[in-house]
């Protein structure tokens, strides 16, 4: 009896390795297709910012100190001058209406109008010993007398045009077009603005 136990002992022991090992090769796949589903923690974890905080900014700014200016007051003009004589010397120089015309004026420009026009040629000559600054220099034109009504001027693309200034013992003229009818009762006043510290000079006398 005990002889044919251990024989069935030792025909039992195989067996029961299989079954063990057979749960490890189990237990081993099932780990591995469960943990192949499982996110990785390092990849899950949010990074940590990089960048630092900017610092505020302030609102206000300093006021820039102004710098220093002068008053320029016009002198009043004193007379007026025919249209065919030349004016009292300004600053050293004498401007004179070269040419007071008459014709048509036909715009080119958005806005401008069209209709009869008055061409006023100023000549400016530099007595003095020191260039005059003319590019700033302007000129109006009013009809009707003493109603005053101011002229349009307009672009007339073939006027001369003053130069940025005249050298003393040199001279230089502009056209400058206005459209006005000519059928108006009264004088025509040409003032001509040459300085901002001089007075206007003005020209008056019967339309063309």
């Amino acid at each position: 009896m005990a002889q044919d136990m251990s024989t069935a002992g030792r025909g039992r022991a195989p067996w029961i390795v299989f079954v063990v090992v057979a749960a490890l090769l189990v237990g081993g796949v099932v780990w591995a297709v469960v943990g192949r589903d499982q996110p990785d923690a390092s990849a899950a974890a949010s990074p940590s910012p990089s960048w630092a905080t900017p610092t505020p900014q302030p609102a206000a700014f300093e006021t820039p100190a102004a710098g220093s200016t002068t008053e320029i007051t016009k002198p009043p003009t004193d007379a007026e001058v025919p249209l065919d004589q030349p004016a009292p010397a300004v600053a050293g120089a004498t401007v004179q209406l070269v040419a007071v015309t008459t014709g048509t004026f036909t715009g080119d420009v958005p806005g401008e109008p069209s209709g009869d026009a008055i061409t006023v040629s100023v000549r400016v000559v530099n007595n003095g010993s020191a260039p005059i600054d003319t590019g700033a220099a302007g000129v109006n034109l009013t009809y009707g007398g003493d109603d005053r009504t101011p002229g349009i001027a307009v672009t007339d693309k073939t006027a001369r045009v003053f130069p940025a200034s005249v050298a003393p013992g040199a001279e230089a003229i502009a056209d400058f077009t206005f459209v006005a009818p000519l059928a108006a009762e009264g004088d025509v006043r040409v003032t001509v603005d040459l300085l901002a510290s001089e007075p206007d000079i003005v020209f008056v006398g019967p339309r063309p």
